[in-house]
């Protein structure tokens, strides 16, 4: 954003130096936390951008859901992870949890059947939710999220905890950031590995994508206990 001078000809200066945020950038800047009307435009974005939906859809065939799982998804954005999990567990629960009030609000209303018969449950907030919810998910996942979290060793150990026993977790992921990479998307791959490895999980594995213009790859595991 565009700083206010503080008055005096060097602020004056230095303000001259700095350029206003483009609006690409401010719409870029809302993946992180959507508000606002850029908020509901970026939310827009992920549920209609046909790299998302492919990767949403990927990462639900990867769960390897059963007519009555329980399942959370945490940045669960406008729903469209969820919907797909609601489709294939017709006996099941689902749990969407988001910080922005903004997906949680687009969600709803594209999730409003699942709402209305108790299948689906969505939440505003963020990791700390997960601690009501000890050992009561038979899948936990997320998608495009992960690249936000500041602490992944703490953040797969409330996973662990929240999963039943052989219970599994997904994390998905594709570079966004300017001249993306395979390598980079290989070497969030080994930091989620190397994490999940520490909370517990066991059996991990990874999956690769091919998308353009690179390929997003899921880290899956599992609670042996």
């Amino acid at each position: 954003m565009e700083r206010a001078s503080r008055g005096g000809a060097g602020a004056g200066r230095a303000d001259d130096r700095s350029q206003p945020m483009t609006v690409r950038a401010r719409i870029v800047a809302q993946f992180r936390q959507p508000h606002g009307p850029l908020g509901r435009l970026a939310g827009a974005i992920m549920a209609h951008r046909p790299s998302n939906r492919a990767r949403n859809s990927w990462t639900v065939r990867l769960l390897d859901l059963h007519p009555e799982d329980h399942v959370l998804e945490f940045g669960c954005g406008p729903g469209v992870a969820l919907e797909a999990c609601l489709a294939a567990m017709p006996a099941g629960r689902a749990v969407g949890i988001d910080h922005s009030p903004v997906m949680i609000g687009q969600a709803a209303r594209r999730l409003r059947a699942g709402l209305a018969d108790g299948r689906l449950s969505l939440q505003a907030g963020g990791l700390e939710l997960l601690d009501g919810y000890n050992g009561a998910f038979d899948r936990v996942f997320s998608v495009n999220v992960v690249q936000f979290l500041p602490d992944l060793d703490a953040t797969f150990a409330k996973i662990r905890a929240a999963l039943k026993p052989g219970g599994r977790a997904a994390t998905s992921y594709m570079p966004r950031t300017r001249n993306p990479s395979r390598e980079d998307a290989l070497r969030m791959a080994g930091r989620i590995s190397r994490a999940m490895a520490a909370a517990g999980l066991v059996d991990l594995r990874t999956e690769e994508l091919p998308l353009t213009p690179v390929p997003a790859i899921c880290v899956l595991g599992r609670r042996a206990d």
